[in-house]
């Protein structure tokens, strides 16, 4: 199902479809596209929604350019993209000066320019940079200088390409704030320039010693979708399987639970742990899947039978041959079992598929079930044998072509009850009790 949202300009609401969503440092971008394929680039701050713009081009050092190059992107129909959007809530398309003016109460003088300098491809670069000098050269004039370090240590993080902020950070004065941040333990032990810290440990990948550290941070500052971006990006290394299903329980539908502990599954070094969370959300296609690529590590053939039985019939014939290998591969030792769990799969098999493929995939095999497979197939266009093959179908619970065929036989034999029981026996299987009772009517009336 495509992800959508809804963008509203001068009080007109329009519905886009997303394409991707990328998270870059503090940012999130969504790209959506309108009709006529008209383009548009939704910015959020952290897990605010700042504004949306139109993007005809993308500039080469552009902060945008940057992020889709450098940042983690999702597909439209990823949990992650979901669990920020918000499908009924329209975003706000505003001019710049209406988003200047609407975060200059809400965030400091950092964090402004910083959010600005996300525009960069939409606003004009001189705007952008007098910002930067203006606020710096303040607190430069007031004795501020840890601050006025601060901003351009910033700002160089979302505008590398800065030659004014480059320059002065290397100015004598601030020799003293260098050194201090080049001490990057003791500022994440302060946690003090908290955007500063973000940025760099955003572009190490998050390493391992200070992955608890930067989520204890993101839990203060309530950031939630932060925390599950960063727990599911590193969830192998943090082994933080229950911090992970707080989040995900209460940012995600259901279904996307079963999506991201499905791909978290495919990385996580204690894949038993993530089958556990599968079971609890019925999730066993995942699971189904996880087996067939892993069928090596099937211990609980109880459980893998039990996926076997809950997943529909669609979703199992979408990885058949894999499926019927993997039966082949687990249960080579043991022909009972064998037996008793190909029964149970070709009877899904066959609603969808037509019985030679089933019988080419299994042409090595020699079981019961196989030659009952095999004589289906001798039986079917033999006008003479429909009660035979009625009766094979009937057994492998394909209730609507058993129907036909004892139907056949009942036009044949009128006199015969035996179709006439499994008509009954059919039709109450696949649950029409009218119809099932008027052959009940017919086996009562049949004389002896």
């Amino acid at each position: 199902m495509m992800t959508t949202i809804q963008l509203m300009h001068n009080k007109k609401t329009m519905r886009f479809n997303v394409v991707q969503m990328t998270i870059y440092k503090q940012a999130k971008i969504v790209e959506a596209t309108g009709q006529k394929n008209q383009s548009y680039h939704l910015f959020f701050y952290k897990d605010r929604y700042i504004n949306a713009k139109k993007t005809t081009s993308i500039q080469l050092q552009s902060f945008l350019k940057n992020a889709l190059q450098y940042g983690h992107t999702f597909a439209a129909d990823h949990p992650l993209t979901k669990a920020l959007l918000n499908e009924e809530n329209a975003y706000r398309l505003t001019s710049n000066n209406q988003m200047v003016q609407k975060l200059t109460n809400k965030l400091n003088e950092t964090e402004m320019l910083y959010v600005l300098a996300m525009f960069d491809n939409y606003v004009n670069e001189k705007k952008i940079e007098a910002l930067c000098k203006k606020t710096f050269y303040n607190y430069r004039r007031n004795g501020q200088l840890k601050k006025a370090f601060r901003i351009l240590a910033n700002y160089v993080q979302i505008r590398p390409h800065d030659m004014f902020a480059k320059d002065m950070l290397h100015h004598f004065d601030f020799q003293k704030f260098k050194d201090q941040y080049q001490d990057i333990d003791q500022l994440t032990i302060e946690w003090s320039d908290p955007l500063y810290l973000e940025s760099v440990y955003f572009e190490q990948n998050f390493p391992d010693p200070v992955i608890n550290s930067v989520i204890q941070q993101y839990h203060i500052d309530n950031r939630k979708f932060d925390q599950l971006f960063l727990i599911y990006i590193k969830c192998s290394s943090l082994k933080a399987v229950a911090k992970l299903d707080g989040l995900a329980q209460e940012l995600l539908s259901m279904q996307d639970q079963i999506v991201l502990w499905e791909e978290v599954l495919a990385e996580y070094p204690e894949p038993k742990e993530i089958i556990e969370k599968l079971v609890k959300l019925n999730g066993y296609q995942a699971i189904l899947r996880h087996y067939l690529h892993h069928n090596e590590a099937i211990e609980d053939h109880e459980l893998f039978e039990k996926a076997l039985e809950s997943v529909s019939t669609d979703q199992l014939t979408e990885d058949y041959q894999p499926l019927l290998q993997t039966l082949l591969t687990v249960y080579k030792d043991d022909a009972a079992q064998l037996e008793r769990v190909l029964h149970l799969t070709i009877k899904k098999l066959l609603q969808h598929l037509p019985l030679k493929e089933i019988i080419t995939s299994l042409k090595d095999t020699e079981l019961p079930i196989m030659q009952k497979l095999r004589k289906m197939e001798k039986l079917t266009d033999n006008p003479d044998q429909q009660f035979a093959l009625g009766e094979i179908y009937f057994d492998l619970e394909q209730y609507d072509q058993a129907i036909a065929c004892f139907e056949w036989e009942m036009e044949l034999t009128p006199d015969d009850p035996a179709p006439i029981q499994y008509l009954y026996k059919s039709y109450l299987a696949k649950g029409d009790k009218e119809q099932a009772n008027t052959y009940k009517q017919l086996m009562v009336n049949i004389p002896s």
